[in-house]
């Protein structure tokens, strides 16, 4: 494979590791929070954490997405016939992401824009401050979620480390 290949597999762990060590962060990092603040202001700092977060593994999903395609791309080139020695880990890892980006999905447009924008539609005009225990229930919804879109990512990490040496 040309040395331009090396360049994509680098960003592809890179954002990897950025994503990994992301969603590993706010899932120690929320629950600590919120044994330290006030229910209102424990709801104001989490708004303020996702406005960054989201965006953040937004970008890191989508380089891995796109890197991912590319050098694929090149390997099913570079492997011709002996492609389908690796169909099963990659099966299962392309699986996975998709199920993490469906979940991330979740997290940032169910979940994400109800906190940042206040609850309902638009936040329906209310104040930031109503609706305390609303926002708390959104929060620990997205928590569990971040949880699992963390899971996934690590076994898609998995699978694609099998992807080199196999089961």
């Amino acid at each position: 494979m040309p040395r331009g290949y090396f360049w994509i597999l680098y960003v592809h762990i890179l954002a990897a590791s950025l994503y990994t060590g992301a969603a590993a962060f706010v899932s120690i990092f929320l629950p600590i929070l919120r044994r330290r603040l006030e229910p209102g202001e424990f709801a104001g700092e989490v708004a303020a954490v996702i406005r960054f977060y989201h965006p953040f593994i937004l970008v890191c999903m989508g380089a891995l997405i796109l890197t991912g395609a590319w050098y694929l791309t090149g390997l099913k080139t570079a492997m011709g016939e002996r492609f389908v020695l690796i169909f099963v880990p990659l099966g299962l890892k392309l699986a996975t992401v998709f199920f993490m980006v469906m979940a991330m999905s979740f997290q940032f447009f169910a979940l994400g824009l109800r906190l940042t924008r206040g609850t309902g539609p638009a936040g329906n005009g209310r104040p930031l401050a109503a609706g305390i225990e609303e926002r708390l229930a959104v929060i620990g919804a997205l928590e569990k979620t971040n949880l699992v879109n963390l899971l996934l990512g690590l076994l898609a990490i998995f699978f694609g480390l099998v992807l080199n040496k196999g089961f």
